[in-house]
């Protein structure tokens, strides 16, 4: 019987993963894992736009923000469900992103990211100032009896499992697009505009479809993100947040699929950690060693720990261990 110890390896994984919450009863380390899963599957949806076509976005908070306000406002006005809201907002917001970030495409490198905050900044003072969205205070989603219809639940458990299931969806779809005709034109426009356009590739079309995509990705983690917090205010929109999405792709990999997942799984236990064990030091210490931590890693590997891996000892040494493990399989 032929076994595939790498698939097999994976499958485990994904199994110990699953059943983490049965032995995991601190609802504190579930949280850790729901936030880590939301961040990643924010820094996936980012990566599109970010990451394969090269406009460094700085304004996707907006994004996920816009998908958490319409999620609220349509249940608590209109009583519809979050699952449909996922769908609503996905066309809405992607097609809203593609629209007003299409005239920006003009612009490279820190004049788009510019742009972008403004954009940014533009609707977090609209929501400042809109009575319908709860201005400043915000906008609370009512607590009652656990429904699955209205995504309310009495645990963290299921969260979890609905964010785990984000985030490999995410990653599923990424992946697919990066193998894709849309996925190679996306990495062609990153680098060289002028060559993708040389072999027929409109670089317009092909961002506004990137712009599209990961809008409504990043509005649909905002719909989870209304549930699980049931809170909303301006504040998810700020810049701040929008870096929060950036750093995994950054620290994993720019680029690479994988590198949101990896960046990801490393900085928001790290942060969690920091906050937990040197916060009662003094304020903003944890922050200060973060930081650090995160320029050290930008300067002694620009091109992330993907780039660090291909080039490694390490992946020869993985690579040598699974051929050998077909090699038996087949003998």
């Amino acid at each position: 019987m032929k076994l595939n110890k790498k698939l097999l390896m994976l499958v485990a994984l994904l199994l110990i993963i699953v059943l983490l919450p049965i032995f995991i009863t601190v609802p504190y380390i579930i949280s850790i894992f729901i936030t880590t899963f939301l961040t990643i599957s924010c820094s996936l949806a980012w990566n599109i736009l970010g990451g394969m076509t090269g406009q460094i976005s700085l304004g996707h908070a907006a994004f996920m923000a816009l998908g958490a306000y319409i999620t609220t406002m349509l249940l608590n006005y209109f009583n519809i469900s979050p699952w449909l809201s996922i769908i609503i907002v996905f066309f809405i917001v992607g097609s809203l992103g593609a629209v007003i970030l299409s005239p920006c495409f003009v612009l490279h490198g820190a004049y788009f990211s510019l742009v972008t905050i403004a954009f940014g900044e533009a609707f977090r003072n609209l929501f400042l100032n809109w009575e319908l969205a709860g201005k400043g205070q915000g906008l609370l989603l009512t607590y009652g009896k656990p429904s699955f219809a209205l995504m309310r639940f009495g645990s963290k458990a299921p969260y979890f499992y609905i964010s785990l299931v984000m985030m490999a969806g995410y990653y599923l779809v990424i992946k697919r697009i990066d193998h894709s005709k849309l996925g190679y034109g996306l990495k062609t426009i990153r680098e060289d505009e002028d060559t993708a356009k040389a072999v027929g590739i409109n670089p317009l079309k092909y961002k506004m479809i990137a712009t599209f995509i990961s809008s409504g990705m990043i509005a649909v983690c905002g719909v989870f993100y209304a549930c699980y917090v049931r809170y909303v205010n301006p504040d998810i929109m700020m810049t701040s947040k929008s870096v929060e999405y950036v750093l995994p792709a950054i620290i994993g990999g720019l680029g690479s699929v994988a590198g949101p997942l990896i960046g990801g799984a490393i900085l928001v236990p790290l942060s969690e950690y920091l906050n937990a064990s040197l916060s009662s030091i003094a304020n903003g210490f944890n922050l200060v060693v973060y930081s650090a931590i995160i320029i050290a890693v930008i300067v002694l590997q620009p091109s992330g720990i993907t780039g660090w891996y291909r080039h490694s000892k390490l992946k020869t040494r993985i690579n040598t261990y699974f051929s050998k493990g077909k090699t038996n399989n087949a003998k």
